[in-house]
C-alpha cells in the first residue's frame, strides 16, 4: 500500500510539473461574425501574462479564409496565462484571458459584429526590396486587391525618423542616413474599402561600386512546415563570384557553407524572418531578408493548380527589346492569366512592369547582358516564373566623320572656317571645340567660323575637334607662322589685299580690293606666289582674279605683291588650306550564310560600294575561331569556313572601296554538336594463350 501511494505521488508531481512548466503553448481558435460567417484576414494579438517578467511575449497572427488562426508560443520559462485580443467591427477591443491547461493547447474563439456593407477581406499587402549603395529600392507590386477591386492608396513607413510616404507609390526608393536594421511597413487600401498591412525587417548595407551584389531569394512550400529556399538567381559583377552563403532561418537555426537552395523544416507554425548573408571572392558582403509564414494546412482548401506555364520570346532592334508572352498558358481551359509582372533588371536595381501586358517593349540605356523574368498569375491562383537572357550589343561607333577647317590671316587676326568638316551620312555635328595653339582657353560650343586675335608673332598649331549626334569624334590640326610685315617700307596708302574661294582643290583669288597710293596712281603689276611644294610657283603680270589648282591637300602661304605706276609696293599674305576630300560614307558591308555540318558558306554579294562609280576592292573576313581570330584577306565574296568544334562564333566582314569607303558587318553563327548515332556499339573479344 505504501509503495502504491509513493508511485501515485510521483505521477502527480510529474503531472504537476508538466503543468507548471508549460514552455511551449499552441494557441488557436475561430473568429466569426454575428451571422456565424468566417472572418478572414482578421488580426489576432496574443500576449503572455505580464506578471511573469522572464517570459514576456507578444505575437500577431491573422485568420485564414475559414476564420481560423493558430500560433505557437515558446519561452524558456513557464507560460501560465494569456491575453488574446481582437478588434471588433465598431473599433472596440474584445479580450479573452484564458489559463494554460495541462495539454498546453489553448483555444480562444471570438464572435464579432457585422458591418454594413461588408468590407472586402481578401486584399493583401506585400513588398520586396533591394539594398544598394545609397539606399533601398522597394517594390510593392506583389500587393493584391480582390477581383474587381483596385488599390488606391499605399502608405510606406520606412522605420527611421522620416515622414511616412503617402499616395500610391508602388516602387519608392528610400535613402537611409546610416546602415542598420529597419522595420518597414506598407499599408494598402482598395477602392472598395479593403485594407491590409505588411511589415518586414529591412537590412541596409551600403556597398561600393566594386561590391555590386544583387541577392534574389525565392521560396517553395514543400509541405505545411517544410520550405525550399532558392538563391540561385543572385548576381555579382562579371569579375566576381559568390563563395559563401550563411542562412539564418529565424527560429534560431542557421546553415553555413555555400548552399544555393537549402530545404528547411520548421517545428512550429509562425512568422519567421529568414536572412541570407552573401560573401563574394572579392570580400563583398550583402544580407537579404524576407518574412516566411508557416501555417498548418487548412481543411477544405483545394491545392492551387500547378500546370500553368510562363514563357516569352523576344526580338531586338537597336537597344529596344520587344517581348511576346502570348505562348504563356493558364492551368486549364476554364482558367486565365490575370497578372503578368516583368522584371527587366537594368543596372543594379530591377526595373519592373506590372499589370497584364503580354507584349511589352523595353529600351536599355547601355549594352550588356540582362536576366529578364516574367511571373504570371492565373484566376485560379496558379503562379509560374520564366527567365530569359537578352544581350544588348554595343552600337558600332561611326568612323567616317572628318574634322577639317580653312583659315586666312589678316595681320595678327586669324579667321577660321570649319564648314568643311564632314559628319557621316544621316548624322550631324553637335560640338566643335577650337584650340588656337596659344595660352587662350579653347572655344567650346558649336562655332563654325570663329576669329582669334594672337598677341604676338610665332609658330602656332590650331586644332578643331568635332563630335556628332551619333557619337563620332574627329580632330584636325594645322601648324602655321605669324610674322611681322615685310621688311621694306610701304607707303601707308598703298595696299595689297585679296580674298579667295575654294572648290575642291582649285582656289579662285580676287585682288580687286587692292588699291594704289592715290587717286592719280594705278596698279601696274601683280605677282602671285602660290607656294606649291618646296618651290614657289608664281604668276606675274597684272592678273587681278587668278585661279590655281593644288595637286594635293595641305596648308599653303600665298603672297600677293603689287606695284603701282608711282612706284608704291605692297605685300599681302594669306594662308589657305586644301582639305582632303571626304571619304564616302554610304558603302555597306553585308552577308548571309548557310550551314552544313560544321562548314559555313558565306555570301557577301549584297554588299555595296559608295556609288555607281565606286567598287569594292577588298574584303577581309574574321571567323573568330578559339581565342585567336582566323581571318581571310583579299576580295573573296563567297568564302567557306569549317569550324573544328561546336560553339557560337562572331563573324565579321570588313569591306573597302576604290574611293576609300569602309564598312563593317557582324553576325553570330552557331555550330551545334553532331547527334551521336544511337546504333553504334563498341565490342571486342580476347583469348588467353
Amino acid at each position: 500500500m505504501k509503495k502504491f501511494i509513493h508511485t501515485s505521488l510521483i505521477l502527480f508531481c510529474l503531472l504537476l510539473q508538466s503543468h507548471l512548466f508549460a514552455n511551449t503553448v499552441i494557441v488557436k481558435g475561430y473568429i466569426r461574425d454575428a451571422n456565424n460567417k468566417a472572418v478572414a484576414n482578421k488580426t489576432v494579438k496574443i500576449y503572455t501574462d505580464s506578471s511573469n517578467q522572464t517570459c514576456l511575449l507578444s505575437h500577431t497572427t491573422i485568420t485564414n479564409p475559414n476564420g481560423y488562426y493558430i500560433d505557437t508560443l515558446i519561452c524558456n520559462d513557464d507560460i501560465r496565462k494569456l491575453k488574446i485580443m481582437v478588434e471588433n467591427c465598431n473599433g472596440t477591443v474584445l479580450i479573452n484571458d484564458p489559463q494554460v491547461t495541462t495539454t498546453n493547447i489553448v483555444e480562444s474563439n471570438f464572435t464579432i459584429c457585422v458591418t454594413q456593407p461588408p468590407t472586402p477581406t481578401n486584399c493583401h499587402a506585400a513588398f520586396s526590396y533591394i539594398s544598394f549603395a545609397t539606399g533601398v529600392k522597394f517594390n510593392g507590386a506583389g500587393s493584391e486587391a480582390p477581383g474587381g477591386d483596385s488599390i488606391i492608396s499605399r502608405t510606406w513607413l520606412f522605420g527611421d525618423s522620416s515622414v511616412a510616404l503617402t499616395g500610391n507609390r508602388i516602387d519608392p526608393t528610400h535613402t537611409y542616413t546610416k546602415p542598420g536594421i529597419y522595420n518597414v511597413c506598407l499599408y494598402i487600401k482598395t477602392k472598395k474599402g479593403c485594407e491590409s498591412k505588411y511589415c518586414s525587417t529591412v537590412i541596409f548595407t551600403p556597398v561600393s561600386n566594386d561590391c555590386n551584389i544583387r541577392v534574389q531569394l525565392s521560396t517553395e512550400k514543400i509541405s505545411s512546415k517544410k520550405i525550399r529556399f532558392n538563391s540561385g538567381l543572385s548576381e555579382t559583377l562579371l569579375s566576381d563570384s559568390i563563395v559563401q552563403r550563411i542562412w539564418k532561418f529565424g527560429d534560431g537555426s542557421s546553415l553555413d557553407g555555400n548552399q544555393i537552395n537549402p530545404l528547411k523544416e520548421y517545428k512550429d507554425t509562425g512568422v519567421y524572418n529568414v536572412c541570407i548573408q552573401v560573401r563574394t571572392a572579392k570580400g563583398c558582403e550583402k544580407t537579404f531578408c524576407l518574412s516566411v509564414i508557416v501555417r498548418d494546412s487548412v481543411p477544405g482548401i483545394l491545392p492551387l493548380p500547378a500546370n500553368c506555364k510562363a514563357a516569352f520570346s523576344f526580338s531586338i532592334k537597336d537597344s529596344t527589346i520587344t517581348f511576346n508572352s502570348e505562348n504563356s498558358r493558364a492551368a486549364s481551359e476554364d482558367d486565365s492569366i490575370i497578372s503578368r509582372t516583368w522584371y527587366y533588371a537594368d543596372n543594379s536595381t530591377s526595373v519592373s512592369l506590372t499589370g497584364n501586358v503580354s507584349k511589352p517593349s523595353h529600351t536599355y540605356s547601355k549594352p550588356g547582358s540582362y536576366n529578364v523574368y516574367l511571373v504570371i498569375k492565373t484566376k485560379k491562383g496558379c503562379e509560374s516564373k520564366y527567365a530569359g537572357i537578352v544581350v544588348i550589343a554595343p552600337r558600332p561607333e561611326p568612323v567616317n566623320c572628318k574634322a577639317n577647317f580653312i583659315f586666312i590671316t589678316q595681320g595678327s587676326t586669324v579667321k577660321f572656317n570649319g564648314s568643311t568638316s564632314v559628319p557621316p551620312a544621316g548624322d550631324s555635328i553637335i560640338s566643335r571645340v577650337w584650340s588656337f595653339g596659344d595660352s587662350s582657353t579653347p572655344l567650346t560650343g558649336n562655332h563654325i567660323d570663329p576669329s582669334h586675335q594672337y598677341a604676338k608673332e610665332g609658330n602656332y598649331t590650331a586644332c578643331l575637334s568635332i563630335k556628332t549626334k551619333r557619337g563620332c569624334e574627329s580632330k584636325y590640326c594645322v601648324s602655321f607662322s605669324l610674322r611681322d610685315s615685310v621688311p621694306w617700307i610701304t607707303p601707308a596708302n598703298c595696299k595689297a589685299v585679296f580674298t579667295f574661294t575654294i572648290k575642291d582643290s582649285t582656289i579662285s583669288f580676287n585682288s580687286e580690293g587692292s588699291h594704289a597710293a592715290s587717286a592719280e596712281d594705278s596698279i601696274i603689276s601683280r605677282t602671285w606666289y602660290y607656294a606649291d611644294n618646296s618651290t614657289s610657283v608664281s604668276l606675274t603680270g597684272n592678273v587681278s582674279k587668278p585661279s590655281h589648282t593644288y595637286s594635293k591637300p595641305g596648308s599653303y602661304n600665298v603672297y600677293l605683291v603689287i606695284k603701282t605706276k608711282k612706284g608704291c609696293e605692297s605685300k599681302y599674305t594669306g594662308i589657305i588650306v586644301i582639305a582632303p576630300r571626304p571619304v564616302p560614307s554610304n558603302c555597306k558591308a553585308a552577308f548571309s550564310f548557310s550551314i552544313k555540318d560544321s562548314t559555313i558558306t558565306f555570301n557577301s554579294e549584297n554588299s555595296r560600294a559608295a556609288s555607281e562609280d565606286d567598287s569594292i576592292i577588298s574584303r577581309t573576313w574574321y571567323y573568330a575561331d578559339n581565342s585567336t581570330s582566323v581571318s581571310l584577306t583579299g576580295n573573296v565574296s563567297k568564302p567557306s569556313h569549317t569550324y573544328s568544334k561546336p560553339g557560337s562564333y562572331k563573324v565579321y566582314l570588313v569591306i573597302k572601296t576604290k574611293k576609300g569607303c569602309e564598312s563593317k558587318f557582324a553576325e553570330t553563327v552557331v555550330i551545334t554538336p553532331r547527334p551521336v548515332p544511337a546504333n553504334c556499339k563498341a565490342l571486342f573479344t580476347f583469348r588467353i594463350q
